[in-house]
């Protein structure tokens, strides 16, 4: 058990006060939590609302925790082909088809509509804020249905061919609801932005999503601007020196919608400028984020 680094993140939280504001640990801290099968927002929750003493915290870590590394299955063969690889190359993202089942599918939506005690036969309950919705985003993580489709073989196997290696772990993120317009409701999702900090040198990861329900260009498909991968570092350095490099990327760039059904994974390069999009159609879209980052990934750092 991680202790040493989990005391860390412990007397962070419980004394805001201390002087030791050091965050170089905190990819190891967050690395830590992901491995025990458990999400960071949860963490951060009870120990900013309990404040407990450490040894409460290590209970509440304890009665938490899974054996998370019997259950992810390796696969030998290969989910990209060759042709798949080119098209990341050039593109910078992927759509990998039925990496789980549209009875898994429907099993996450269920469990979304129960977190959320909303019906989804009467439209009115849609729109009932859950206290844990911020925006598009609903701070949803631990579900027996949400952790089986973390351990999607073909997701990992994904994500190792495109790292170009099996040194990478499996975050634990949340899930994302978003109902279609109305004339009472409009879009709450951000524009065109970055999950990253643009200081140089960029720090490479991948980032990926799960549709959970099929997704056409107007159900509020995920977006990017493909290619971008290849031409950011170009693009920053012609920047003029008052050019806000985010408030430049919604002015200027244009995104294409990635369309897909239930069950279809995206994935995509950190350096893609990316975004949801207003839903327009008859249903709720909803996605889940899986992610894996590689071991020796370090976000520290200025964030521009």
């Amino acid at each position: 058990m991680p202790w040493t680094v989990l005391e860390q993140l412990w007397k962070r939280a419980v004394n805001p006060e201390n002087t030791n504001t050091d965050l170089s640990n905190w990819d190891s801290e967050v690395k830590a939590l992901y491995q025990l099968g458990i999400g960071m927002e949860d963490t951060l929750r009870f120990l900013y609302s309990e404040k407990p003493d450490f040894e409460t915290f290590k209970i509440w870590i304890n009665s938490r925790k899974r054996d998370i590394a019997s259950e992810i299955e390796d696969l030998t063969e290969n989910v990209l082909s060759e042709q798949d690889l080119d098209f990341w190359k050039e593109n910078g993202y992927l759509v990998v088809k039925n990496v789980i089942s549209k009875e898994d599918c429907e099993a996450t939506q269920k469990a979304i509509w129960e977190y959320l005690n909303m019906d989804p036969n009467e439209k009115e309950s849609w729109y009932k804020r859950h206290e844990e919705q911020k925006g598009l985003m609903l701070n949803f993580s631990d579900h027996e249905t949400l952790n089986r489709n973390r351990f999607s073989p073909k997701v990992k196997k994904a994500y190792e061919q495109l790292y170009g290696t099996t040194n990478i772990y499996k975050t634990i993120d949340k899930v994302s609801f978003s109902p279609p317009e109305t004339e009472n409701f409009t879009f709450l999702g951000s524009p065109l932005h970055w999950d990253m900090s643009l200081k140089k040198p960029l720090v490479f990861d991948l980032q990926g999503l799960l549709y959970l329900t099929d997704c056409e260009e107007n159900d509020g498909a995920f977006h990017c601007v493909p290619g971008f991968h290849n031409q950011i570092n170009q693009w920053l350095d012609e920047l003029e020196p008052h050019e806000n490099p985010r408030e430049k990327a919604i002015q200027t760039l244009k995104a294409k919608p990635i369309i897909g059904n239930a069950g279809d994974f995206i994935i995509w390069h950190n350096a893609l400028p990316h975004c949801a999009t207003p839903n327009k159609g008859e249903n709720p879209r909803m996605v889940q984020y899986l992610t894996y980052l590689p071991n020796d990934y370090n976000a520290a750092g200025e964030w521009i």
